[in-house]
């Protein structure tokens, strides 16, 4: 009798341990999810920007509590940027990586912004309209195209610096930057579109891409021009009639004599032009 409570007393201490392993072992797997989810989640990130998963990682909708009360922020990389980080006080925002980065309107209406550092080989430009306090911009080599009201209403824009292989500048790109005083266009812009400088009214003197084949109406209606020069070789193929036309003064345009805007001045400057040989 006693070796038989024995045995079921045995089997009985060996079940408890069994149950008591399993239980450990539950514990240890829901431990190690937990880290390895908190890796996942937490990663590289910083503080300063309010976060959402997708299926390949995480994306940046816009800046955090904290984000809101700093005037400098940094983009971390590897992130898909959605929203806007409008409604704090940031100046200044550079990102950690030079890659390709889709943004679209992540910048716009964000008048605190003052200065941002674009990834070197970022392709598509996005919005910066209404950033009223944006000072300076400078345009990586792989972008192609400023699209339309791309700096509308950027008031305080003072400096463009077009790095390389831009070809068309889109509808009202730069409608009404006021403090615009200076355009380098690389030769390689073919197009600017309707209305695309009216505003700009600091701007006093232009050179036009030789490249130059379409220009729209009042691309640079208004904007106060003093003088226009207009290299030998460049030879529109399109142009409205009202493209260069000032309401408040007389302006220079120069052309090489024989060149393509020589034989067609009449046609594409208005009658407050005044032609200089160089």
């Amino acid at each position: 009798m006693k070796k038989k409570i024995l045995a079921v007393a045995l089997v009985a201490a060996m079940v408890l341990s069994c149950v008591a392993c399993a239980k450990d072992k539950g514990k240890g797997r829901s431990d190690r999810g937990s880290r390895d989810e908190e890796s996942v989640t937490s990663d590289d990130r910083n503080d300063d920007f309010k976060y959402e998963p997708t299926g390949s990682g995480y994306r940046i909708t816009g800046l955090s509590e904290t984000g809101k009360t700093k005037e400098s922020v940094v983009i971390p990389a590897g992130v898909e940027l959605v929203g806007s980080i409008s409604g704090g006080v940031v100046k200044h925002v550079t990102f950690e990586s030079d890659d390709d980065v889709e943004i679209v309107t992540f910048f716009s209406n964000c008048d605190t912004l003052e200065t941002v550092e674009l990834p070197a080989n970022l392709s598509v430009l996005c919005s910066f309209s209404g950033c009223s306090s944006l000072k300076e911009i400078t345009i990586p080599e792989n972008v192609t195209e400023i699209p339309q009201s791309c700096f509308f209403g950027c008031s305080d824009l003072e400096t463009v610096v077009i790095e390389g292989n831009v070809t068309e500048i889109g509808r009202s790109a730069f409608f009404k930057c006021e403090s615009l005083k200076t355009i380098n266009f690389p030769d390689s812009i073919t197009t600017i579109g309707d209305s695309c400088f009216k505003g700009c009214k600091n701007v006093s003197e232009i050179t036009l891409p030789s490249g130059l084949k379409q220009v729209g109406q009042l691309a640079f209606a208004d904007i106060g021009l003093q003088s226009i020069i207009v290299p030998e070789d460049l030879e529109l193929e399109s142009w409205h009639t009202a493209a260069f036309v000032q309401l408040r003064n007389n302006y220079t345009v120069k052309v090489k004599e024989g060149s393509w805007a020589d034989i067609h001045f009449d046609e594409v400057f208005t009658n407050t032009a005044i032609k200089e040989y160089y």
